[in-house]
């Protein structure tokens, strides 16, 4: 089988394919090659070679963005499916299997807006695809799979339950050359501890996509998969890919301890929530490693924060915040929303005021990401858009359609003139020293 990374376009920085990883090392019986067409130069040419090489049984495709996680610069990723599409239909005969988180979010319309695609895998697929591709001709005995029959769409009906991490094989990272991933993007080597969140933040797909009930991998497991990417593949850095890394903490503080009782010398980041700190575990975090802690308050008000639906209050941003200094090689990051639900001046000021503080205290190795909410289906962000009036139940959520809060939309502007206003700031800054740096005539 022919496992596909869909292309996205060379604007999101390389990361290695995780998902597909775990595909391939959890297909028995048959013979497995992978291409992830974001590492090649020509994704349509690499794609048509390896094609003609490998003659699939069948090919799968992971779809994993739908769009640009970039949200300043957003680049629409799907049209680039049906480039691949046009490949395949061109050099093989096999049939096309789809997947991946992206796909998972607008499966159905995926699955009619293309007729190129045969089958769709919904939600995990380390177990579905396995007996899908026992059962090719029988596609309506497998759970969770969109099929076609008489020129009809039909689903066979949700998984019998979820994938117990433990049980199935580490993600194959031979298959693909982790050296290709390391050298750009310092957080592009991913590892999974859990699946599931039960956090009810309104704008996240999470819970849809994995479940509300955490499943937690063994951490001795976890650290063995660590130790085999610092071994074998020279890994110093990687991330772990949990939506919270601490969250439950007992979990994350094993794990922790092993890494530090092991001694295992990779550096690592992860998402992390402040409620479920304190200085012990940020103490206990960055002896095991920990080098950039991510923090996703969106917001500092309380009335705010409860109407995102976070379980953290301005109490917890703040007490974690005033432990950051006690670490001065630690790398910190916030995210912020500029105009959510329930956005207020009273916000966006407490926001402002918390960013000039942090900046004071913490110097150049905190940094800051403002970002707008992506209205996504499966989500409490698309019930509030609906009730507001922001989206109407027919607009196809496939095409990127965003959050503004309606009753602050003149704070969605102001913010707007200050980025230009820091933007052209910035570039003068720049002339000006570029100026300076540049030999008059007389020293030519």
């Amino acid at each position: 089988m022919l496992l596909i990374q869909a292309f996205l376009g060379g604007n999101e920085p390389l990361v290695f394919p995780i998902g597909l990883g775990s595909l391939a090392a959890n297909l028995v019986g048959h013979q497995v090659r992978v291409l992830d067409t974001n590492l090649v130069e020509s994704p349509r040419a690499a794609l048509a070679e390896a094609l003609a090489e490998f003659a699939p049984e069948a090919i799968g495709i992971s779809l994993r963005n739908i769009d640009s996680t970039n949200k300043r610069e957003v680049v629409f990723y799907y049209p680039l499916l049906g480039e691949l599409l046009e490949v395949i239909e061109r050099h093989a005969r096999a049939p096309v299997i789809i997947g991946g988180s992206g796909f998972s979010m607008f499966a159905r319309e995926i699955m009619e807006a293309e007729p190129r695609i045969d089958l769709g895998v919904h939600l995990e697929g380390e177990e579905t695809l396995q007996l899908l591709l026992e059962r090719l001709d029988r596609p309506e005995t497998v759970p969770s799979v969109f099929y076609r029959r008489d020129g009809a769409l039909h689903f066979s009906g949700p998984l019998q339950g979820p994938v117990d991490l433990d049980a199935i094989a580490l993600p194959e990272r031979g298959a693909l050359r982790v050296g290709d991933y390391r050298a750009g993007f310092v957080d592009a080597i991913g590892v999974e501890t859990k699946r599931g969140c039960p956090l009810s933040c309104v704008y996240c797909i999470y819970g849809y996509l994995n479940g509300k009930r955490m499943r937690l991998r063994d951490p001795r497991l976890i650290v063995d998969e660590i130790e085999a990417l610092v071994r074998d593949h020279g890994v110093e850095r990687f991330t772990f890919v949990d939506s919270v890394f601490n969250l439950p903490r007992a979990h994350a503080e094993r794990i922790c301890r092993e890494l530090i009782a092991r001694g295992v010398r990779a550096r690592w980041s992860a998402w992390i929530n402040e409620r479920h700190a304190d200085a012990a575990f940020m103490a206990l975090a960055v002896r095991a490693g920990c080098v950039h802690a991510i923090f996703s308050p969106d917001a500092i008000a309380d009335p705010t924060l409860r109407r995102l639906g976070k379980d953290m209050r301005r109490a917890d941003i703040l007490r974690i915040y005033r432990l950051l200094s006690r670490y001065p090689g630690l790398e910190v990051s916030y995210n912020f929303f500029r105009n959510p639900p329930g956005q207020t001046l009273g916000n966006l000021l407490s926001i402002l005021f918390f960013v000039l503080r942090a900046r004071l205290r913490l110097g150049r190795r905190v940094h800051f990401e403002f970002s707008v909410l992506r209205i996504e289906p499966h989500t409490g962000l698309h019930r509030i858009a609906l009730e507001e009036g922001v989206i109407d139940p027919d607009d196809p959520l496939l095409y990127p359609r965003y959050y503004t809060n309606p009753r602050t939309r003149h704070l969605d502007r102001a913010f707007d003139a200050l980025l230009w206003l820091k933007g052209r700031i910035g570039r003068l800054r720049a002339r000006r020293a570029a100026a300076a740096s540049s030999p008059t005539e007389e020293g030519a």
